[in-house]
């Protein structure tokens, strides 16, 4: 039998200029625990820092439509097949989501997603004119980009988005395909592939990752890696299941910090051009957090998440400073899709 490459020799390949370097079968072996967590994480580390050297990037997220959505992702506290501490409320105004954008940008978030508790919007809905207006209005204010996280949008629909100043959108898989029916009934995986394609094809970045700690098994994580990296995404947010009372899931424990650790180096090493960042459930990390980046990650979410709060702002910041690891300015690496940045805050000692 041959003997499956090390996390080191992998990490070889990579730098050699083979970002397929790693299989599924090996990946899924060490998502099992075939190896070293600590080899894992000076292999993604290397491949992290030959890619992003000390840059971090920082986004933030708003609730710009809240609750009573139709889905029943078993996780989702928003949806309105479970009775949690969520009420439906009405979308944003535009003026809402700049001020929105404007708190964002002086916690050196780059961007700002702007995430709608819908199951999508077409081309010609009213819902979506109105977020068409407010990405325009992100737009002009130059605070951040404009991201978007809307369900499933029609391609006539991204055009219009994308027109008014969307740079990215944001639709996770959630979790592999042979998995995915047992968090979700009420759509399919190839209609969530399927709008990620269409915002590729209108030259939009996509923002696609998933959860872990849904009771799914090693090789359905593989399998999420695998076509992320078939789809070719720019931005894959890891989160971590945060359990909400009501919800399907709301007895499901947390994951522990060194398996966070372990699937962090490992999508690290799936994945090695994409920004990898650390999302909702990074808590459960605890004094372990700062290991993220060592294990890979290139990026996190400041500010609160959707319903759930997360660690202050200016810890996160500090922690980055002690790290020596520098915020991105919005731009880096991806200029020609970036609007004109303003100057970002100097925080406060």
């Amino acid at each position: 039998m041959t003997q499956p490459p090390s996390p080191a020799a992998v990490a070889d390949q990579i730098l050699a200029g083979n970002e397929a370097a790693l299989d599924e079968a090996t990946l899924a072996a060490w998502l099992g625990g075939d190896s070293s967590i600590w080899d894992l994480m000076a292999a993604a580390d290397r491949v992290r820092r030959s890619r992003f050297g000390d840059k971090v990037h920082l986004c933030s997220i708003v609730n710009a439509k809240q609750g009573g959505c139709t889905e029943d992702c078993g996780f989702c506290s928003q949806s309105k097949h479970f009775e949690t501490h969520i009420s439906p409320q009405k979308f944003l105004t535009s003026d809402e989501m700049v001020a929105a954008s404007e708190k964002a940008l002086s916690q050196r978030a780059t961007a700002l997603g702007l995430v709608t508790a819908t199951r999508g919007m077409d081309d010609g809905d009213k819902t979506l004119d109105h977020m068409v207006e407010a990405v325009r209005a992100v737009r002009d204010a130059g605070h951040t980009e404009a991201h978007a996280s809307l369900g499933f949008v029609d391609e006539p629909g991204l055009r219009r988005l994308k027109d008014a100043g969307l740079t990215e959108l944001n639709h996770n898989l959630e979790t592999g395909r042979s998995f995915f029916s047992e968090i979700v009934t009420s759509h399919s995986y190839d209609e969530r592939i399927e709008t990620i394609r269409s915002a590729k094809r209108l030259g939009l970045r996509t923002c696609c990752g998933g959860i872990f700690g849904m009771g799914e098994a090693a090789e359905h994580r593989a399998e999420l890696a695998m076509t992320l990296r078939e789809l070719d995404v720019d931005e894959v947010p890891l989160n971590f299941l945060v359990s909400i009372e009501g919800t399907a899931l709301e007895r499901a424990e947390p994951l522990e910090p060194m398996e966070i650790l372990r699937v962090i180096a490992c999508f690290r090493l799936a994945l090695p051009r994409q920004n990898i960042f650390i999302a909702a459930g990074r808590m459960h990390l605890g004094q372990l957090l700062p290991m993220m980046f060592s294990a890979g990650a290139s990026g996190m979410m400041v500010g609160d998440f959707l319903t759930t709060p997360n660690r202050g702002v200016e810890d996160d910041l500090r922690m980055l400073e002690e790290l020596g690891l520098e915020t991105q300015v919005c731009g880096d690496e991806r200029p020609e899709l970036a609007p004109t940045p303003r100057r970002l805050p100097v925080l406060a000692s």
